[in-house]
């Protein structure tokens, strides 16, 4: 005999492309018993709720632009023995792609999470690298005792 029914309190998030009768509700209900419905899909971007659609294959679409990336930031700079000023950067929000040109002596690179730790050091050799990873800021330094490292960051949102 199934239990008695469970209250799920939602977050009040404003959807837009939807004309909904209430317009927002306080609280779901979930029962044992399963129903087939026609339900929609919204997702939390910034400060509002976007609907998701889907292709005529059915696949999600999920970006009409070709990229998901809103804005980057380029840094150029030099980097010394350790991470120092102006090499660690900090941000409060997400950063999904990391493209870096390390020009002249090898790198080390190291990532910043949501909670502020920064973690363990990567090595990059002399190129190109692209690296996606979901990060709050990053710091680099040279890798090499030959030489100070010449490179250039770009974080993509």
């Amino acid at each position: 005999m199934p239990g008695p029914d469970q209250k799920i309190g939602t977050v009040l998030i404003p959807e837009l492309g939807l004309d909904l009768s209430p317009e927002f509700i306080e609280q779901s209900i979930v029962k044992p018993d399963f129903s087939r419905v026609f339900a929609h899909l919204i997702a939390y971007s910034a400060n509002r709720g976007i609907l998701i659609r889907a292709t005529s294959d059915g696949s999600l679409k999920v970006v009409s632009a070709g990229t998901p990336f809103e804005e980057y930031i380029v840094f150029k700079g030099t980097g010394g023995a350790d991470f120092a000023a102006p090499n660690i950067k900090e941000y409060d929000v997400a950063y999904n792609v990391t493209d870096i040109l390390v020009e002249s002596f090898a790198a080390i690179i190291s990532f910043r999470n949501l909670q502020g730790v920064w973690l363990d050091p990567k090595a990059l050799p002399v190129g190109y690298h692209s690296i996606d990873f979901i990060h709050y800021g990053y710091q680099i330094k040279r890798r090499s005792i030959l030489g100070d490292t010449d490179f250039e960051v770009t974080i993509y949102r």
